[in-house]
């Protein structure tokens, strides 16, 4: 494109239109942006610019396809100053090699449009591309963020920037008087002179080595070398860039490290890592699960056919994937399930270049999931687990819906609603708990009732524990159980002990074991009838009961049913705690256990002093009615008896006989009450003793 205007002073080359117009504008130097004029590369013709009324030259450049256009322009314009832009720090070296007179690096996060200002002012204010001497050059160096240096062909270091001077510690000074092996030891030195001899012969290079600072410091360097010639083409000297690769280094160790994990992971874990070709090959592979599943030594280097011939599912996705399309599935190979994930990669045209494929063994996890399907569905327990803060129910088992009589979708609606069915008696205590659970779970236990919509109540013992990660409470998970059987069997049980606590006859428990069958436990009526508090017979035998009128033939036969857990019942005379005597009727009786054996004996005592005495009332009676008897009618009797012998020797025999057998019966039944009366004077005497609370002493009693 031709140039025509007499004041132009910019002309810029390159796309970068908006970005050249600001800077000239913010450029006081220039003047106006009518000064400048924007022409495509392509489209330039080198011989329409007016030389007297350019400035400067501001060329964009391309380092892989605009080098040559930059030489032609910088061999018809020699005399004027050209500042490159560079889309990368990398191109420096070659732009200054080149011969522009500044160098400007785009970057993203600064002000572009006024540092290119400033640049287009020094270049402007100069006509010089000494490389070594330029004001504009020195200026450009120095804000290299990289190193700069210059050497001769026997390299001593002629030129450096600030940045070199920072890192190597030395002052210019001492810099001016060194040559380039000085900061190098070992082999390091050796591949540096190394790199110079190829510059030397190729006229560009490159190295890494470590420089070596004043104060010893080591830092690995990455250096780019160009060789300088004068206009005869003879060398000059070598000037490069030197760019820090400390940090590249540490992440190409961590890479490095990661690859290792990565590998030595995959060589132990149930996992294989494999990249499958584009022709179908399966190029490489770690790990050693996917082959085991498929009874196979290796599957690298088989095609899919001979790996997967008998999963077409399997080798239809990784085919499948081949086209393009990623893929994540379970599959069972033989006894194991594995995870199949495939991931193509592809070019920049978008052609597939391979599948990486990951094969995770997950039997023990599906074998997990199928045990926890099991559970949710046949456990009989309400197992639950939730946020700390009950925002969802992350797992609820489908025995709630027989516990809380709702479908278990209900709370994971509403992780809260189980608490609506809670009896309102117990609600108000079973809601400050669960408030409490939040910051304690382990501490949270609680038994409360809950109401079915049709009206059934249920028993639940409800009891929570935390999950942590890293010391944070993360899940509440909980088991509650329905207890209402048990709840009744309790009710059943307590009321049962009050009934055996309350009973009007005296209670006590002993143990089947030998040898004492002492007592485990009486009630109220058992310490009342004796006169002992429970305190005193726990661990004591029932013989403690007896006294010196107590015939031990009775307490024999108590003892015996105890050891041979054996039904009994028998009345003795006891004694109380202070002595004196009762009558007691006892009756053992023995408790078997589910396998059969007495596990504990019962005996029962009941005061029948009062019964005893009523009974030895009435013998009183016929005893006294005996004596009357036998006095009034013994002695006429055997009168009677007399004359009926004389009669029968003259008298009417079968009269005789008749007489004879009514008198028989009538002293039949004297000789009958005597009896009675005889047994019944001893007992007479102890009712007597007990009734005046005198004991007395008898050979034995009934």
């Amino acid at each position: 494109m031709p140039v025509r205007d007499s004041d132009l002073t910019v002309v810029h080359i390159g796309s970068a239109t908006d970005l050249i117009h600001q800077a000239v504008t913010a450029a006081s130097e220039i003047g106006s942006p009518d000064c400048l004029v924007s022409v495509d590369a392509d489209q330039l013709e080198l011989s329409s610019l007016d030389r007297a009324a350019i400035r400067v030259i501001v060329f964009e450049v391309d380092p892989e396809s605009d080098l040559d256009r930059l030489n032609e322009l910088l061999a018809a314009y020699p005399e004027v100053p050209v500042l490159a832009i560079v889309p990368e720090a990398a191109a420096v070296d070659t732009a200054i090699a080149a011969g522009v007179a500044d160098v400007f690096i785009r970057r993203d996060g600064i002000n572009e449009a006024t540092l290119l200002a400033r640049r287009i002012e020094a270049v402007a204010a100069t006509r010089t591309r000494d490389l070594r001497l330029g004001e504009s050059t020195e200026r450009l160096i120095d804000t290299i963020d990289d190193l700069f240096y210059v050497i001769d062909m026997d390299g001593t270091l002629v030129r450096w920037n600030d940045t070199f001077r920072d890192l190597t510690g030395y002052e210019d000074s001492e810099l001016a008087e060194m040559h380039a092996f000085d900061f190098f030891t070992g082999t390091d030195k050796d591949q540096i002179a190394e790199a110079i001899a190829k510059i030397s012969e190729h006229g560009s290079g490159f190295v890494e080595a470590a420089l070596v600072s004043k104060d010893g410091t080591s830092t690995p360097i990455e250096y780019t070398g160009t060789l300088i010639t004068d206009t005869d083409g003879s060398p000059e000297g070598i000037v490069g860039i030197g760019r820090d690769v400390a940090d590249r280094r540490e992440r190409e160790d961590r890479l490095v490290r990661l690859r290792q994990s990565v590998e030595t992971i995959t060589d132990n874990a149930p996992v294989t890592l494999f990249e499958v070709d584009p022709d179908g090959t399966v190029s490489s592979v770690r790990g050693k699960t996917l082959a085991r599943a498929l009874d196979q030594p290796t599957v690298q280097g088989l095609s899919l056919d001979e790996c997967f011939g008998d999963q077409p599912e399997v080798q239809g996705d990784i085919e499948a994937a081949l086209t393009g399309d990623p893929n994540r599935r379970l599959v069972d190979i033989g006894t194991s399930t594995l995870e199949l994930w495939l991931q193509p990669l592809l070019e920049e045209t978008g052609t597939v270049n391979r599948v990486i494929g990951l094969v995770l063994d997950v039997t023990a996890r599906e074998e997990r999931a199928k045990m926890l399907d099991q559970i949710q569905a046949n456990a009989g327990e309400v197992i639950w687990m939730s946020t700390p803060g009950k925002e969802a129910m992350d797992f609820i088992s489908d025995s709630y819906a027989d516990i809380w009589g709702r479908p278990p979708d209900t709370l994971r609606e509403d992780a809260m609603s189980f608490v609506e069915a809670i009896h309102p008696d117990d609600r108000d205590r079973v809601e400050a708990a669960l408030t409490e659970q939040r910051t304690d779970p382990d501490a949270y236990e609680e038994t409360y009732r809950v109401v079915h919509p049709d009206g059934t109540v249920r028993w639940v013992h409800d009891q929570a524990a935390g999950v942590y990660e890293d010391g944070e409470l993360t899940r509440i998970v909980g088991i509650a159980t329905d207890i209402t059987v048990r709840k009744r069997r309790e009710q059943e049980l307590e009321l049962k002990n009050r009934a055996i606590e309350t009973a009007p006859v005296g209670i006590a428990i002993h143990t089947a074991d030998e040898p004492t069958h002492q007592i485990t436990y009486v009630n109220e009526a058992f310490e009342s009838i004796t006169g002992y508090d429970r305190d005193e017979l726990t661990g004591r035998s029932i013989g403690l009961l007896a006294g010196e009128d107590t015939y031990s033939g009775r307490i024999e036969a108590v003892v015996d049913a105890l050891e041979t857990g054996a039904h009994l019942s028998t009345v003795a005379i006891f004694y109380r705690a202070n002595g004196t005597p009762f009558w007691g009727r006892v009756d053992i009786a023995p408790v078997v256990g589910t396998d059969g054996d007495v596990t504990h004996v019962v005996s029962f005592l009941q005061d029948v002093t009062e019964s005893k005495e009523h009974e030895q009332e009435i013998e009183r009676h016929l005893t006294e009615f005996s004596e009357v008897l036998a006095e009034d009618l013994g002695i006429p009797l055997e009168t009677a008896q007399t004359h009926l012998d004389t009669a029968l020797e003259s008298g009417s025999h079968e009269d005789i006989q008749q007489a004879e057998q009514s008198v028989n019966r009538v002293l039949s039944l004297v000789e009958d009450l005597t009896t009675v009366h005889s047994f019944s004077v001893k007992s007479r005497r102890v009712s007597e003793a007990i009734r005046d609370k005198e004991p007395t002493n008898t050979e034995q009693n009934e």
